[in-house]
């Protein structure tokens, strides 16, 4: 395994980001979590955070309420667990409520419904809703939402 060398000039430590920048996106908080990983001083690391933010390579903004949306759409997530996601990514409360402002609470329901069907697969018994239940708090949902969607789902199928 190759031995890493430590970042000690800021030019190495800006060309290490837009290296990392180049794959994906990534919060100022990940961005600088990972050079402070290679070595990189703290001084260094916010000048090439602050280059990278004044050429728009890093904007948490916009890289919440992209995340947000694919969370919701690809991994089907709600609100409370894309909430803990951007948290643990160190983005800002403010860009948190706004990115999940944005999702529309409509789909959200249709997701959900769609999920407890998937998971239920017409079987109300006890132990398979309270499997559900526990699935679909994991992915984030609210329990009140879950309980009315399992009873729409009962009245749909006239239990």
């Amino acid at each position: 395994m190759k031995k890493q060398t430590p970042l000690t000039s800021y030019e190495a430590v800006k060309d290490k980001a837009l290296r990392l920048l180049e794959f994906r996106s990534h919060s100022e908080k990940e961005l600088s979590d990972k050079l402070r990983r290679y070595g990189a001083s703290e001084e260094n690391i916010e000048l090439a955070l602050d280059f990278c933010r004044r050429y728009g390579f890093v904007n948490d903004k916009s890289y919440a309420e992209r995340k947000a949306q694919d969370l919701f759409r690809l991994k089907k997530f709600g609100t409370r667990r894309i909430e803990n996601e951007l948290k643990m990514l160190g983005i800002p409360d403010e860009y948190i409520k706004e990115a999940l402002y944005e999702l529309d609470e409509d789909s959200e329901r249709e997701m959900l419904l769609d999920l407890a069907r998937k998971k239920l697969r017409g079987d109300f018994t006890g132990k398979n809703k309270d499997k559900c239940i526990r699935f679909l708090l994991y992915r984030g949902y609210d329990l009140y939402d879950i309980k009315d969607a399992i009873d729409t789902l009962e009245a749909e199928n006239d239990i």
